[in-house]
């Protein structure tokens, strides 16, 4: 595929790029050349409508942004995945009675979080002002201190006030990879990248089981003062270190500061992506695109989309273990193990939603078709008495609900696909993440 760039040197209109406080610079001059103009500070200099970018060429450069690039944004995902989803396999490991946890305290930690979440989004605005790397490092800075906080924590009030804290430093991290995909990717790329790191949650799932299998066996024999869901939460907190280093070390701010990257390859980076028309930095915030944001009716359908679903099936993955455990009537161990096959589920649903999305062009619909497997999964756990006669059936109801996931995708790929601006795709970000 050839991208549409224009070749023709006798045509090139000036180039002039929008500063931070709006003022115009311009970087090329040509005779009698019409104006173009870039609001794009970080990619401005770097644009050339001479460059002709062939399939070949296309493919090599999306080959070194697959080594570079995909595996630190799969890397985050799963590191912040582990973080948050820790406490679902330590509730059956004895963490809730060795904290002292009754009534309604294990969902409070659920609750404090998305209170978290929701307080937090306005730092989404971060993105504009500073280096997207460097607010996606500092942010799981400080995931990593509180996880290792997590880890020694014995008091059911400062369990809360950590699940909220991790809320609220969470709540920039779905715009950042965003973001990210989008200085990198083009818009038919993209789902299948957001398919490919949004599939790391669920393989996050798959090594907590693991761990939560082994480790709870040490409670047996293990003569030291760290409880066995103790050794889970310091692995899950070590994991997010190395995984923060990582990223600080090795994920560029953009395409434009790639360390590793001359300034041809930038230039084809840039070039490669402005099709998109969706930018790489602009830090003025616009308030004509804020006023666009509000009157934009697909971001209120994904919100509703998301709210509907986080509705039907949010508490899922908090009482995942539990649910299995307690209400379904496996063991222990039994219960860890079968969340493995729930994740696998869970990455088949991630590539069958991009799929069924390239196959049929159709986001929106599948959004509806995944909600409502979701819906019937938990009408089906709702109303199903629990019992050996039945605990399988409820096991592949429970499978049923692995598919909200999937969406997440879709909601992201909808969003660097469709919403254009700066200030109007940080606020979309805002708006269906905090459903």
């Amino acid at each position: 595929m050839s991208l549409p760039i224009v070749d023709h040197p006798d045509t090139k209109p000036q180039v002039v790029y929008i500063d931070d406080k709006g003022h115009e610079d311009q970087i090329e001059d040509i005779k009698n050349a019409p104006v173009e103009k870039v609001a794009d500070t970080e990619a401005a200099p770097y644009v050339d409508h001479t460059l002709v970018i062939d399939e070949k060429e296309n493919k090599r450069l999306k080959r070194m942004i697959d080594r570079r690039i995909l595996p630190l944004l799969c890397l985050v995902y799963f590191a912040q995945a582990m973080d948050k989803g820790a406490t679902s396999p330590i509730s059956i490991m004895g963490w809730i009675e060795d904290v002292g946890a009754s009534g309604q305290d294990y969902a409070l930690t659920s609750t404090v979080l998305w209170i978290g979440l929701v307080a937090g989004n306005p730092a989404s605005q971060l993105i504009r002002r500073f280096p997207v790397a460097k607010v996606l490092a500092f942010s799981m800075l400080i995931w990593t201190a509180l996880a290792f906080w997590l880890t020694f924590s014995l008091q059911v009030p400062h369990i809360l006030a950590n699940r909220a804290l991790l809320g609220f430093f969470e709540a920039s991290f779905n715009p950042c990879l965003v973001t990210i995909m989008v200085q990198w990717y083009l818009s038919s790329e993209q789902a299948v990248i957001s398919a490919i790191w949004h599939s790391f949650t669920s393989l996050s799932t798959c090594l907590q089981s693991i761990m939560g299998y082994g480790f709870y066996y040490v409670r047996d024999s293990n003569g030291g003062s760290l409880k066995s869901w103790q050794y889970l939460l310091l692995t899950a907190a070590c994991i997010s270190a190395v995984a923060t280093v990582t990223v600080f070390l090795l994920l560029p701010d953009s395409p434009t500061r790639a360390r590793w990257a001359d300034e041809e390859l930038k230039t084809k980076f840039v070039e490669r992506v402005r099709s998109n028309n969706q930018g790489i930095k602009q830090k003025i915030w616009k308030s004509e695109q804020a006023w666009e944001t509000a009157k934009d009716l697909q971001v209120y359908a994904l919100f509703a989309l998301t709210f509907c679903q986080t509705l039907v099936i949010g508490g899922v993955g908090k009482f995942s273990a539990l649910l299995i455990n307690r209400a379904f009537g496996f063991d222990v161990a039994t219960s860890q193990l079968l969340k493995i096959p729930v994740s696998v589920v869970g990455v088949c649903a991630y590539f069958l939603m991009t799929y069924l999305q390239q196959k049929y062009e159709q986001t929106f619909l599948t959004m509806v078709g995944f909600t409502l497997l979701n819906m019937i999964g938990t009408i089906v756990i709702v109303c199903v008495p629990p019992g050996d006669k039945t605990r399988v059936g409820l096991m592949i109801a429970f499978l049923l609900l692995q598919f909200f996931g999937a969406c997440n995708t879709a909601t992201s790929v909808v969003l660097s696909r469709n919403i254009a601006g700066q200030t109007k795709k940080s606020i979309a970000y805002a708006t269906t993440f905090m459903a």
